[in-house]
């Protein structure tokens, strides 16, 4: 620093007064450029969590149609069989992914458990002729009304529910 000073014709205090504001103004651009890093990566992390929570949210929706569909021609299949566990495991993960007010968790698990009456009726509905053509109708009926009632009124609810839960960037409940 002196052979500078020298050939400078600074004063030594003062090269190392303007030597230490060079370090300050370093260690600044060095922290304001972590800050913004630092800052950018809690965006794509908030980002990612928006995105999981948005794909676990319409996972629950979609497993509603893949039941239903199986529902509707059931012979016990194991694609069948998958969807009824795909939609019971929704209908239990909508206890953590949806507000209780909503009424969407228990709009699903109403739904999973009607569902017996459909999958009793075309699993066992050969057994139900033994008691007679007034319990065959009366079983018949509880599972037509479970198909085209019951889950008509459900989606009717969820699809007003749902959409405030699956706005990718105005998510509820985070």
């Amino acid at each position: 620093m002196n052979v500078l000073c020298a050939i400078w014709h600074i004063p030594e205090g003062f090269a190392t007064l303007v030597a230490g504001m060079f370090v300050i103004i370093a260690a600044a651009i060095a922290w304001l450029s972590v800050q913004g890093q630092i800052r950018a990566t809690r965006e794509i992390e908030a980002t990612k969590v928006r995105l999981d929570l948005y794909n676990r949210r319409y996972q629950i929706f979609d497993s509603i149609f893949d039941f239903y569909n199986a529902l509707i021609g059931w012979k016990g299949t194991p694609e069948q069989r998958a969807a009824q566990t795909r939609f019971f495991r929704a209908s239990q993960e909508a206890l953590f992914l949806f507000k209780p007010e909503s009424g969407i968790a228990e709009t699903l698990k109403r739904l999973h458990e009607e569902s017996a009456k459909v999958i009793g009726f075309k699993e066992y509905g050969d057994d139900y002729r033994s008691g007679g053509p007034a319990f065959y109708l009366e079983q018949f009926q509880k599972a037509q009304h479970v198909l085209l009632v019951d889950f008509d009124a459900a989606l009717v609810k969820l699809k007003v529910e749902l959409p405030k839960y699956l706005n990718f960037h105005t998510i509820v409940g985070e």
